[in-house]
């Protein structure tokens, strides 16, 4: 990391997964293979194996980080530059989780560097899946949900429709279909919140519930139902969802 720093004229800093890693980050081990450094628009270096570097119009000395150590970015800038470098709009999305489940940074740290950043790739994916970070995701979901009816010709659900369980307590459910042979399905659609222990623990518990009432629950995550929407349709008309009248 030193060398590679070093080696190419200044201002250089470690950048994406590298100046993560370096922070204390954990996971995707496959993308930190290559050492990544971002310097300044026509900077002069030496092309190294396992080096990476990436040349910034928006990169100067005041991006670095003062810590001892190799000089790096901050982590919410290795964030979205780590998306914003990687062909799949998921992979954005995951590290925008990733860093705020981690400590790393935090959400208002994010939504600054992305107000700051300029047209980069993925940066609206990376501004949507914000919202699940900072738990607002529920009701977008929702809509991603009717978006993909009307797309792929399905009936559309009814939308927080409430239910009590067994116990007499009132339940909200997020998407629900009443088929016509009468029986129901039942979407839940999940933001990053629910990962976490408690909340997992708790949509469990929720889930029975449901099920004894005799409905078929599907869960989908708030990023698959933005971006996987072909998918989750093909499975809804798998458990009978009905078409929209007038299509095919």
């Amino acid at each position: 990391m030193w060398i590679a720093v070093l080696d190419a004229d200044s201002p250089a800093a470690l950048a994406s997964h590298t100046a993560l890693e370096y922070g204390g980050f954990r996971g995707f081990a496959h993308e930190a293979k290559l050492v990544h450094i971002v310097v300044d628009r026509g900077a002069r270096y030496v092309r190294m194996p396992g080096v990476r570097v990436h040349e910034s119009r928006r990169f100067s000395a005041d991006d670095i980080v003062s810590a001892a150590g190799v000089p790096r970015v901050s982590n919410a800038r290795g964030a979205i530059d780590a998306g914003a470098w990687q062909r799949r709009p998921r992979f954005a999305c995951a590290m925008m989780a990733a860093v705020v489940q981690q400590g790393m940074c935090t959400p208002r740290e994010l939504h600054a560097e992305l107000d700051t950043c300029g047209a980069i790739r993925h940066r609206q994916h990376m501004r949507l899946a914000m919202l699940d970070v900072t738990d607002g995701a529920r009701a977008l979901g929702e809509l991603d949900v009717g978006r993909i009816c009307r797309r792929y010709g399905l009936t559309p659900p009814a939308r927080q429709r409430l239910r009590k369980d067994s116990a007499g307590r009132t339940r909200y459910l997020d998407c629900e279909w009443d088929l016509p042979n009468g029986e129901v399905v039942v979407l839940e659609v999940d933001g990053k919140h629910h990962m976490d222990v408690e909340h997992w623990d708790a949509d469990m518990k929720r889930e029975r519930k449901i099920v004894i009432g005799r409905r078929w629950v599907l869960r989908a995550s708030t990023v698959e139902v933005r971006l996987d929407g072909a998918e989750l349709a093909a499975d809804l008309a798998a458990m009978g969802v009905p078409k929209l009248s007038g299509t095919c």
